[in-house]
């Protein structure tokens, strides 16, 4: 973890409440090989920080939809992780996510960005968020993960004690 993202890590702690649950939303189709493993890797995480005792709510959708925003609305996470699969990568990244610009476009196909910001302008849910993308190459019909799938979903579990570790 670089020194900028624990740096920013740690000035969202102080603002943020311990006993909040942290919300992981995994994204992605089980059914189409590596596009599952958002699904996987968001499970794991869960497991991980729940073995931890840290409270956790796990949803799991094949993409993301408004109706979230009020899942996260009712729920008042203290962090909210979005777990997604990803050909543009080639090991597990965590990047903080901020609101995007105003005249983005709403719908039942958000980015995590735009569901972020639904969730705090409409809601005002106050959370740090990630999106966590892990490596993915064939999302060709079937079910199972390819070598490169199975080895980012093997790291959820460290890398989500390493993200909560302060919190």
């Amino acid at each position: 973890m670089t020194r900028a993202a624990r740096w920013w890590i740690e000035s969202r702690v102080a603002e943020t409440s311990a006993m909040r649950p942290i919300l992981i939303i995994g994204i992605g189709n089980t059914l189409r090989r590596d596009d599952g493993a958002g699904w996987f890797f968001a499970e794991a995480c869960a497991a991980a920080l729940a073995a931890a005792g840290r409270p956790v709510h796990l949803e799991l959708h094949h993409q993301l939809i408004p109706e979230l925003a009020i899942e996260a609305a009712e729920l008042q996470p203290g962090a909210i992780l979005f777990v997604d699969a990803s050909v543009a990568v080639d090991e597990v990244i965590a990047t903080p996510l901020e609101e995007t610009a105003p005249d983005a476009p709403a719908g039942h196909s958000l980015t995590p960005s735009t569901l972020l910001t639904l969730m705090r302008r409409l809601y005002a849910v106050d959370a740090a968020a990630w999106l966590v993308q892990t490596p993915a190459r064939d999302f060709g019909h079937g079910e199972g993960l390819s070598a490169v799938a199975q080895r980012g979903v093997h790291a959820a579990p460290a890398l989500a004690l390493r993200l909560f570790e302060y919190w």
